[in-house]
């Protein structure tokens, strides 16, 4: 049976190649229609950004050009395929997000709504109004929004598996670097370096597809308002390094016992080097829990990642990444993906995920784009 899922995965992979190599990126049409731009200006590999596409973001989805009439809201439509589900998991899983974008002078407004997935409930994952000064070469947001982190965490993830560190839970503690925050995000350049500041005030609890909640037996919420920095700063052309600090402090109510605070630090540096087509990314992350399990136990924590990524074409590419934790408890994968734009708006994901001394799960996904932009 093993063999034949293998022997499949490869006959699909291949097939996706072919296609590939013929398939230009296009993606959600919410912009390329405002801009009249093709959808690869801004993306590689449907939901990826390029560096244009990035740029694009970075200054609050406003260029200084025309705009013209656009869909209001797009949908981005994600089918899922487990090869040997998890207990309590289906081998395949729909789900879905709206998109939605308008601009209110200089402010664009932006919402990722989930639709639900995997028995899990329909909400709002992103949802902010974001100005861009270019004088000050700043950028504002305001609402529920992702960290600036090197890789994004939930919306824009180039395949099926959490990202080290991204993910994990210390103790008692449930807030993750992946979970969006409410509250304030403010980005300033001075030339190509990048800080980012952001306050926040709460989280969303859930996934960017809206897939069935973990029980965990405790209430949380922020106990006092979180501050992250976050820094970017290239050394050479080709090469990019940068550091976050993150410090705040949880408010935990445990089933059946009294409540307490967590004081908790996260702090992380990252590496980024390109050439020609192939990328090397790589971040490492320390954190440290006052008190995780109400009493009084500190917790040390680490975890990261080295990603080896290479675009076979612009709008296809192969990846290995592994990835290691220690919360504190150690834990060590190995995930190896490939992705292609099968059409021009829609990408095949295969990858197999390896842990260490468990076996190993092959995946798929097929997510798509639409209303389909007409041909400019």
């Amino acid at each position: 049976m093993r063999v034949s899922l293998r022997i499949a995965a490869a006959s699909a992979l291949a097939a996706a190649f072919t296609l590939a190599l013929r398939a230009p990126a296009r993606a959600i049409p919410l912009f390329a229609q405002r801009y009249q731009l093709q959808c690869s200006a801004c993306h590689s590999v449907l939901p990826e950004l390029n560096s244009f596409g990035n740029s694009f973001r970075a200054h609050g989805y406003q260029l200084p050009l025309q705009k013209h009439r656009t869909t209001g809201v797009a949908m981005r439509y994600q089918l899922e395929w487990e090869a040997v589900p998890a207990a309590g998991s289906r081998r395949l899983s729909p789900g879905g997000v709206l998109l939605s974008n308008a601009d209110i002078g200089a402010v664009s407004a932006f919402i990722h709504y989930n639709l639900g997935a995997g028995g899990g409930p329909a909400g709002l994952f992103l949802g902010y109004f974001a100005t861009y000064n270019a004088h000050t070469q700043s950028l504002y947001r305001l609402g529920l929004f992702e960290l600036p982190l090197v890789q994004s965490p939930g919306q824009r993830l180039d395949d099926l598996a959490p990202y080290g560190y991204y993910g994990a839970r210390v103790g008692l503690n449930d807030l993750t670097l992946s979970s969006p925050r409410w509250g304030l995000q403010a980005e300033h350049a001075v030339g190509s370096v990048t800080t980012d500041v952001t306050v926040d005030f709460g989280e969303f609890k859930g996934s960017a597809y809206g897939g069935k909640p973990v029980p965990t037996g405790e209430t949380t919420a922020a106990n006092s308002p979180e501050i992250g920095m976050f820094l970017r700063a290239p050394l050479t052309s080709g090469l990019q390094v940068g550091g976050d600090f993150i410090t705040g402090s949880r408010r935990i109510v445990p089933a059946g016992r009294n409540t307490f605070t967590d004081a908790y630090l996260r702090e992380g540096v990252l590496a980024k080097l390109t050439i020609r087509n192939l990328e090397l990314q790589a971040e490492q992350w320390w954190g440290s829990d006052q008190n995780s399990d109400g009493f009084g136990a500190r917790t040390a924590s680490t975890g990261g990642y080295a990603r080896l990524k290479y675009y076979v074409t612009p709008h296809a590419y192969l990846g290995v990444r592994y990835d290691a934790q220690a919360v504190p408890f150690i834990s060590r994968d190995m995930v190896y993906y490939a992705a292609f734009a099968v059409t021009p708006h829609a990408r095949l994901l295969i990858q197999h995920v390896q842990p260490a001394g468990s076996p190993g799960h092959l995946g798929a996904a097929l997510t798509v784009g639409f209303p389909w932009p007409p041909k400019l």
